[in-house]
Order: C-alpha cells, then sequence, then structure tokens
C-alpha cells in the first residue's frame, strides 16, 4: 500500500483542562504520520475530578468529524458529567517511547499534584491509555511496503520479517509495563483503562487484514500464538488495569467504522469506542 507523504509539522498542541460540556488513536496497526511536538504543561490545577487521557492520535481524535464533540475522548468527558475535566495529552504519531519520554512526566506529576493541592475533589478520578500502533509503523515502512514481507505465509518464513515482529512486541511489552508501573505508583488507586488495538484493514484488503491481525492477535501453530494485543491483555491483567476491547468492534467492519483516511475511526467507530470504555467505567463505579 503507497505511503502519504507525511503532513506539515504542526503547532506545538497545548492540553487544556475542559469543561465537560466540551472536549477533545492507537494509532492503528500500520499508520504513516509525523509525530507532533509534545504538549506543553499546563499551569495550573483545576478543581473539578479529572479525566486524563494518554495515547497518539485516537486520544486526539483524528479521523472523526469534530474531535472536540465527536472523538472517543469528548464523547467520555460529556458522559462523565459536570463533576469531571479532561486533560488530553495525546499527540498524534507517538509510540510506547515518545509516551513515556513526553506524556509519561506531564501526567504523573499532575496526578501527585492533585493529591497533595488542598482542593478536595479535584483528584484523577480516571485514565484512558492507548498506545502500539505506531510501535508498528516501522515494520510496515521498512518491511511490508518495499515487499520483503508482503503476506503472511512468507513473513512466517523469513527471519528478518520474525525478528522484526518479535523484537516490536518485546519492546512494547517492556515500554507498557514501565508506564503502567509509573502511573500506578503515583496513584495506586486510579482506574486504569487499557485499550486493545483494532485493524483497520478487517474486513477489506484482505493480505493487509491478515497481516493486521497477525501483528495484533497473532496466529495459532506459528512462532505469534499471541500479538500485540495480547501484550495489552497480559500486561494489563498483571498490573491490575482494566482492559477494554476495541479490536472485536472493528472486526470486518472496516467500510462502516473506518473514516476516509483509511486509519482512523470515523463518528460511529469513535461512538463505538467510547461506549466500550463507559461500560467499563461503570462496571468500575464511575462516574
Amino acid at each position: 500500500m503507497p505511503t502519504a507523504p507525511a503532513p506539515s509539522p504542526s503547532p506545538t498542541p497545548t492540553p487544556t483542562l475542559m469543561p465537560v460540556s466540551s472536549g477533545p488513536t492507537f494509532e492503528p496497526t500500520f499508520p504513516h504520520i509525523t509525530p507532533s511536538p509534545e504538549p506543553t504543561p499546563v499551569s495550573s490545577l483545576g478543581g473539578k475530578k479529572l479525566y486524563l487521557a494518554l495515547g497518539d492520535s485516537l486520544s486526539a481524535g483524528s479521523g472523526a468529524s469534530d474531535p472536540s464533540r465527536t472523538s472517543f475522548v469528548a464523547l467520555i468527558t460529556q458522559a462523565l458529567g459536570n463533576g469531571y475535566e479532561v486533560l488530553d495529552l495525546a499527540v498524534p504519531g507517538h509510540t510506547s517511547d515518545d509516551l513515556i519520554n513526553k506524556q509519561l512526566g506531564r501526567a504523573v506529576s499532575e496526578i501527585q499534584a492533585r493529591q497533595t493541592d488542598g482542593i478536595p475533589g479535584n483528584e484523577t478520578a480516571a485514565i484512558t491509555l492507548e498506545i502500539g500502533g505506531n510501535d508498528l509503523l516501522n515494520l510496515y515502512t521498512s518491511l511490508v511496503v518495499p515487499g520483503t514481507c508482503p503476506s503472511v505465509p512468507e513473513a512466517l518464513q523469513k527471519q528478518a520479517c520474525v525478528d522484526g515482529l518479535s523484537n516490536a512486541l518485546n519492546h512494547y511489552r517492556t515500554n507498557l509495563e514501565q508506564i503502567l508501573d509509573a502511573l500506578k505508583t503515583a496513584d495506586p488507586n486510579v482506574p486504569i483503562f487499557l485499550e486493545t488495538l483494532y485493524n483497520p484493514f478487517s474486513g477489506g484488503a484482505s493480505n493487509l487484514d491478515q497481516i493486521g491481525a497477525l501483528a495484533l492477535e497473532g496466529q495459532a501453530g506459528t512462532v505469534f500464538p499471541d500479538g500485540l494485543n495480547d501484550v495489552i491483555r497480559q500486561v494489563g491483567q498483571e498490573k491490575g488495569v482494566t482492559a477494554v476491547d476495541w479490536y472485536s468492534i472493528f472486526v470486518g467492519k472496516s467500510n462502516q467504522y473506518i473514516s476516509q483516511d483509511l486509519i482512523h475511526p470515523n463518528d460511529t467507530g469513535y461512538q463505538l469506542m467510547a461506549q466500550a470504555i463507559l461500560y467499563a467505567m461503570a462496571q468500575a463505579g464511575l462516574p
């Protein structure tokens, strides 16, 4: 699949603490997006409970008709009610490395500051975390596009392809453990909702569909019985956080739930993603 030219750098995004009436992507399997600069820290704390969003272009709302109203972060913020505000630190193009280096410190500082600022009731009440699609980007650009690993059968027979995916999964696991450890250390009691990643090609081009499914869900009887989503589920369980399944929502539905950019969700996709998280939040006793 030909890659689109990288977009021009965008201005440095400034995360804002927004009232609930307003509000703002796992980059899916193999997106090609130039990372934007990290968010500029907010200078003051709000007085409401905090919903904290971490991630990439999904949490930023790419593909939504109006990210401030129809992205999953905006929909969740609206549903939580007037007692909540949102801090969205997500940046399109960020990998799990970028999240550690450019989002995690700000998130931990905010969580800790709200615990000790003397303002009752403004503590962090919920965190959503989606990250990992861009971790697979190099595999796509370096192995799939040039034709080294053009299909699942060929990829499983070539050591370069096997090593590439294996190394990416192992590196992601280490990073995800570090991210969750830092958040849990900052506040062991804050509920964290960790999303699996969807396959934007599911139900579309069969070759890309199969490659995406292998990378995300693995394939029984191969050297990859587990994919990146299995890592998310396993690490989430080990760390005591709630895994929210996005993968199953999009199975066979690329024509219905993916936007015109062929990667990010459309408004319907975002609505279903938000509903899955809100159900998990309700099970956890939120809002």
